[in-house]
């Protein structure tokens, strides 16, 4: 992974100075510059998170349920019904219809 992340950051560089230079028709290398910066950075957090290849993982966009705006919660049930043992984790954001969830296929 660190060879692409570098020779993607090369490719970045090379467009920084051909956009110094005007070497080149300005919006088609600040498209090829931004679409780099995104590669490089979804690059960067599949490395940090240590992920696996993509086919052991599986996108979940949360579906609408009519209900206004509302956020959902995520629960740890411990194999339980009783509600008053359920713990919730809470994220840092609240977590909506508009969201995915990247969630690791079982082995």
């Amino acid at each position: 992974m660190n060879y692409t992340i570098q020779l993607l950051k090369e490719k970045q560089a090379s467009l920084v100075e051909q956009l110094r230079q005007e070497k080149s028709s300005v919006s088609e290398t600040l498209l090829q510059k931004k679409n780099i910066d995104k590669a490089i950075a979804w690059l960067e957090d599949i490395e940090k998170h240590h992920l696996e290849h993509p086919k052991n993982y599986k996108w979940v966009q949360l579906p609408e349920m009519q209900s206004g705006y509302s956020s959902f919660r995520i629960m740890n049930d411990g194999e339980t019904d009783a509600r008053e043992h359920w713990i919730e984790f809470k994220p840092p954001f609240d977590v909506t219809a508009s969201d995915f969830l990247l969630i690791k296929k079982p082995e």
